[in-house]
């Protein structure tokens, strides 16, 4: 039985039946990928294999290139089966609008120029590596980071065909919640175009209220600390280094762990940004039902989940279920603005700086181009 008040819960409509298990199998997908690539990860480790068969030269060559670019089609090729679950089958089998042909063009377009980006950066951990040491290679991971927020919404559009429409931007698929992007001081909020005035009235509001306190840019210095300091102990504290293929395939093993870490530890961070928001917004002058209709509506349109088990909650999910938010609106239960918003998967999307493998193998965009870039969020 939801211990959400009745007031906020009827208020708020509801899409699909309890027990949908919609969400339950894409988390169990996002599990299985994850634990794939984190057990493969180990085993890699373990055995030294990177060393063992890959080129540990610190000179360049043409085959760099080209050893870079097989490491990463192999990548590809493993994600591929949770990707078409994921992005085709699943969607299917719980009456998920989906297109094959588009899916295929999506997911094609997406692993490409993800694929590019991972390639561009080894090549840039690289260069610094074999010029100053891996001291060099921390520093360029650091501004590619930057970068990566920078550029986020044109990487969107890069990876994802996500499309800019006045200050909206477009997708397909119904997750898609935009996002705020660029760097912290120069950001702005983008919201979905396939949202009506209404939710992206209250949205914008929301969004602006985690912008203007600060809450974003805490959030994007968390996760950027967490990844290099993931980073720093890979090059300083293994055998990983940016001065070699073997040794970069060695950091990306170590980085793919680490980000594995920040899965467990935080999503803690992300819940409590996401409730601090909600009772910000209402203390603002939002009306508590109309957020919680605006709040149900989207809960329905990424998993239609409105209940959790606490402990999958706490373990799996960086924003809480609808009921556990609309329980917080109404007691007026949760933490003041400032708060790290989105600190999770802001970090596996900056983890690309560090050649981690995990940010498109969750279970909120496995399979989902459109979201590998801007995560769905609250």
């Amino acid at each position: 039985m939801s211990t959400a008040p009745p007031a906020l819960l009827s208020s708020a409509p509801r899409h699909a039946p309890s027990g949908t298990t919609y969400a339950r199998a894409r988390l169990r997908l996002g599990i299985a990928c994850v634990g794939t690539l984190v057990v493969l990860s180990i085993v890699l480790l373990s055995t030294g294999a990177s060393t063992a068969l890959l080129p540990s030269s610190t000179s360049w060559a043409l085959t760099d290139a080209v050893w870079l670019m097989l490491l990463v089609v192999l990548y590809v090729g493993l994600s591929a089966p949770f990707d078409v679950l994921g992005g085709l089958l699943l969607p299917r089998r719980y009456g998920r609008p989906v297109v094959r042909r588009r899916f295929a063009r999506t997911w094609a377009r997406g692993s490409v120029a993800h694929g590019a980006c991972l390639v561009g950066v080894a090549l840039v951990l690289l260069g610094a590596g074999r010029l100053a040491g891996d001291p060099a290679a921390l520093a360029a991971a650091f501004l590619v980071a930057l970068g990566l927020i920078a550029a986020q919404a044109r990487l969107a559009g890069l990876v994802g065909g996500v499309r800019r429409e006045g200050n909206r931007l477009s997708a397909s698929d119904p997750s898609f919640v935009g996002g705020i992007v660029g760097l912290p001081g120069l950001d702005r909020t983008m919201l979905s175009a396939a949202w009506d005035h209404e939710t992206a009235r209250v949205q914008r509001l929301r969004r602006e209220s985690v912008r203007r306190s600060g809450s974003r840019a805490l959030g994007v210095a968390l996760a950027l600390v967490f990844d290099l300091a993931g980073l720093a102990v890979a090059l300083f504290a293994t055998s990983a280094s940016a001065t070699s293929v073997a040794g970069l395939a060695t950091l990306s093993l170590w980085a793919t762990l680490w980000s594995f870490v920040g899965l467990l530890v935080l999503p803690l961070l992300s819940r409590r940004a996401v409730s601090a928001a909600d009772l910000a917004v209402v203390r603002g002058g939002v009306d508590p039902v109309g957020l919680a209709q605006t709040l149900g509506m989207l809960d329905a349109e990424q998993e239609d989940e409105r209940q959790r088990n606490r402990l999958v909650e706490v373990v799996f999910h960086p924003v809480p279920s609808l009921d556990r938010r609309l329980w917080a609106i109404e007691r007026g239960d949760a933490p003041q603005l400032p708060q790290p918003w989105h600190t999770a998967r802001t970090a596996l999307f900056l983890s690309w700086a560090s050649l981690g493998l995990l940010s498109r193998a969750v279970h909120c965009n496995c399979g989902r181009p459109e979201l590998w870039v801007l995560f769905p969020g609250d």
